[in-house]
């Protein structure tokens, strides 16, 4: 009988030590593999089998609850244990929806570590799954969405991921990071959306938060004249930054009453010459198109930058 597969996400490796360490005995029946962040994580799960997995929440790009997320999109009955330091009502309750098996909150003893890894290893893995087709690798690109604080930049990405418009979001403070896939198997994009406050107290992280990006999408809003004046300083920040990476202008709101016309917004995405869109998170328009089109300009970048060789590994890149 194969030995039981182990995928243990863990980003502090001291941690990720003490947690491999406690399982060996367990015996030449368990094999326990790391990854040291969510993205090689992800890799992991998209050409492996497992028969648990046990993640920490709080990573600084791809979180656990997104990861357990993707490994539920190949296997709907793979145990998986999810470790967090800062629990909340949000998480539990979004723990619950994916069937996590248990949720565990630091500190914990490891003993009681190693107890739920020998009850999760006793229920039914992926490995009894029902046969799925298989699915091509899902490579992650880093794209960033910029522009002034409530142009809708997060209200998009809700808008892509649920099809419904939320009115009342808390505006983002620094960053955010959302996983969105976009087409069909087997020609599937996953971006790793960055989302990126447009207040001022948060400009001067912007350095560290463009890096890495395969593609920016630039968002002003259609109801706002400042946002559209303010559209050129950050492209000069972001070609400062990003000489090369493909941007896409975006008008959202543009089913509000207009400051700004659908021709200003052309004439200046023609003077740079990136596509333009406008989107309204209310009604949907043109919302899966402009990810489509970031999408697509991102694949294109990472494909003119690296040999195909290292694809993969930049890919994965942040």
């Amino acid at each position: 009988m194969s030995p039981k597969r182990v995928l243990l996400v863990e980003d502090e490796t001291n941690i990720a030590f003490l947690l491999r360490e406690s399982l060996a005995d367990l015996g030449a029946d368990c094999y326990v593999e790391t990854a040291s962040c969510g993205e090689e994580a992800l890799r992991k799960i998209h050409t492996g089998t497992w028969d648990v997995l046990i993640t920490d929440q709080r990573m600084a790009q791809v979180t656990g609850l997104q990861l357990i997320e993707a490994l539920r999109e190949r296997s709907a009955t793979t145990p998986t244990i999810l470790v967090t330091a800062y629990g909340s009502e949000e998480v539990r309750k979004s723990a619950q929806r994916l069937q996590v098996f248990r949720y565990l909150t630091k500190p914990f003893s490891l003993a009681d570590f190693k107890r739920t890894v020998r009850d999760a290893l006793t229920l039914p893995s992926a490995q009894e799954d029902s046969p799925k087709p298989p699915q091509a690798l899902t490579l992650p690109m880093k794209v960033t969405l910029a522009g002034e604080g409530n142009v809708g930049k997060t209200a998009l990405i809700r808008r892509l991921h649920t099809g419904k418009f939320e009115p009342t979001r808390v505006m983002s403070l620094g960053v955010d990071v959302h996983l969105c896939d976009l087409g069909h198997p087997p020609f599937v994009k996953r971006l790793l959306v960055w989302d990126v406050s447009g207040q001022e107290q948060c400009t001067f992280t912007h350095r560290a938060f463009f890096r890495g990006s395969k593609a920016v999408g630039l968002v002003y809003a259609a109801d706002d004249r400042v946002s559209f004046e303010r559209t050129p300083a950050w492209y000069d920040e972001i070609r400062q930054i990003l000489p090369h990476v493909p941007i896409v202008l975006a008008a959202n709101k543009s089913d509000q009453e207009r400051r700004v016309s659908a021709a200003e917004g052309q004439q200046l995405a023609s003077k740079w010459g990136v596509p333009f869109f406008e989107t309204s998170c209310l009604t949907g328009q043109g919302v899966p198109e402009f990810f489509e089109t970031l999408a697509d300009q991102a694949a294109q970048s990472l494909a003119q930058q690296i040999p195909s060789q290292e694809k993969f590994d930049a890919g994965l890149s942040i």
